[in-house]
């Protein structure tokens, strides 16, 4: 990592964590985006004075058309990528209203919270999917 990258303030991201039917929803990363091609959870950077929560809400609406409510905090993660730091903070969420649009994803899949390895999920997001493993049953 590079001096500029240890003295940046991190992007403070949001991610949703959504059950629906015994599934956790991901999203796939379009590939003109930065870390195109990845799976992730859904959501998107803190903008202003939003609060996480409400940044949650827009980011959904944005990125597929839905509306959730937003729960409990999951998970905090701090991670650093080659170009920068990014804290994220993981709501556990429920989906409220829409159908799921490709706004701006290029796919989304519902997948067992055991299943999730079995994706190309973003190095960002695997500390949220350990902590969704440690509470299985």
């Amino acid at each position: 990592m590079t001096e500029a990258n240890k003295r940046q303030s991190p992007i403070k991201v949001c991610a949703a964590v959504i059950y629906h039917q015994n599934k956790i929803l991901i999203t796939l990363r379009p590939m003109d985006k930065k870390l195109g091609g990845y799976w992730e959870f859904p959501g998107g950077k803190i903008e202003g004075q939003e609060s996480p929560e409400e940044a949650l809400k827009r980011e959904l609406q944005e990125e597929l058309d839905i509306e959730i409510d937003v729960g409990e905090l999951v998970e905090t993660v701090h991670h650093s990528y080659d170009w920068g730091n990014v804290v994220i903070l993981a709501y556990g969420c429920r989906w409220t209203a829409g159908e799921i649009k490709h706004l701006e994803v290029a796919d989304h899949c519902w997948v067992a919270a055991e299943k999730l390895q079995d994706y190309n999920i973003l190095a960002a997001d695997q500390p949220i999917i350990q902590k969704i493993q440690e509470q299985l049953p």
